[in-house]
């Protein structure tokens, strides 16, 4: 059972602090989403799967993940696990830093902060203020907002000083392919015997593979990055017909229903009265 010690939300910016003495993989759902997270382990033990790279989860790791990033955390049920969650739009941090290293590239971006002296540990431990700024988690102020979003300035930041850390495992060059194919054809439609046939290896291989590797079968991570990109295009005000046909659906009723099962939503919104 996870408990949530402080949850702050703000249009653009969220941060909770939570733990889970005996921690359930169900409640830790593979997915992506819209905004960068960064996520930061206080105690646990166990994995980060991020795009099919597997990293180690252990206290004091980091992870930045970037927006339409798949991926899912497997803690040790064994173990008691804490961490803090920030999720952030890029339209937060100032313009100086937009541009940093650590917000682009692939496959999310690791840190182990082994080092006590380390200053990145040192802004989360401001983050605790946020609780009395924010009357005990209980009422939202600008003040804790405002917290919240330096914090996450110097943390990206202080990230340029870092040297990621390489997964902890090799991944197959064929499946990296794989993700890399699927996440340039979000707004078509797929076939196993297609990829298949783009690949040179059997369906069979290939779907044992794919789901060996991220967790997660190939119309699984292929509809959840579709679904996830069309919440952006419905948010930025988008027709949800034509978000379907944009999104390679074959008709809006097949998109509503995989829409309505990823987000227990409809892509419709209704009108406010």
């Amino acid at each position: 059972m996870s408990i949530i010690h402080i949850k702050q939300t703000y249009p653009k910016i969220q941060y909770s602090h939570g733990s889970s003495e005996i921690p359930n993989t169900a409640e830790f759902e593979r997915h992506c989403h819209t905004k960068y997270e960064i996520i930061y382990i206080l105690q646990g033990e166990g994995k980060y799967i991020v795009e099919g790279c597997e990293y180690p989860l252990h206290p004091h790791a980091l992870l930045l993940m970037r927006p339409y990033e798949y991926h899912y955390v497997c803690p040790d049920r064994n173990r008691a696990y804490e961490r803090i969650v920030i999720y952030f739009e890029e339209n937060t941090l100032p313009d100086a830093i937009k541009n940093c290293p650590s917000i682009h590239g692939k496959q999310g971006n690791y840190y182990s902060l082994t080092d006590s002296s380390s200053p990145l540990r040192s802004a989360f431990e401001a983050l605790s203020a946020i609780d009395a700024l924010s009357e005990h988690g209980t009422k939202h102020t600008p003040e804790a907002e405002a917290l919240l979003q330096a914090t996450v300035a110097q943390i990206i930041l202080l990230l340029t000083l870092e040297t990621p850390a390489p997964p902890s495992t090799e991944d197959s060059a064929v499946v990296r392919h794989i993700i890399e194919y699927l996440n340039l054809h979000l707004t078509e439609e797929i076939s196993l015997d297609n990829l298949a046939k783009e690949f040179f290896v059997s369906k069979y291989h290939l779907c044992r593979m794919f789901h060996q590797q991220t967790g997660a079968s190939i119309f699984t991570y292929f509809n959840t990055k579709r679904i996830a990109l069309a919440r952006k295009m419905l948010a930025d005000g988008e027709n949800a017909t034509a978000v379907a046909l944009r999104l390679g659906f074959r008709d809006y009723s097949t998109f509503y229903r995989a829409y309505r099962k990823q987000t227990g939503e409809s892509p419709v919104r209704k009108k406010q009265i």
